[in-house]
């Protein structure tokens, strides 16, 4: 998670294997939103091998 959109940055990111990149608001309750949605997607939704 970062404050930069800059796709400079974004490509540096996905070149080495970075899987999702977010982009933080500067609202403090989007952000807390933003981290318990992240958190159901990787307890609830994502699947990975033991």
């Amino acid at each position: 998670m970062t404050t930069s959109a800059v796709d400079r940055e974004m490509l540096k990111f996905y070149a080495v294997s970075g899987r999702c990149y977010i982009t933080k608001r500067i609202d403090f309750s989007k952000i807390a939103k933003l981290v318990i949605w992240i958190e159901d997607w990787w307890l609830a939704v994502v699947t990975v091998p033991q």
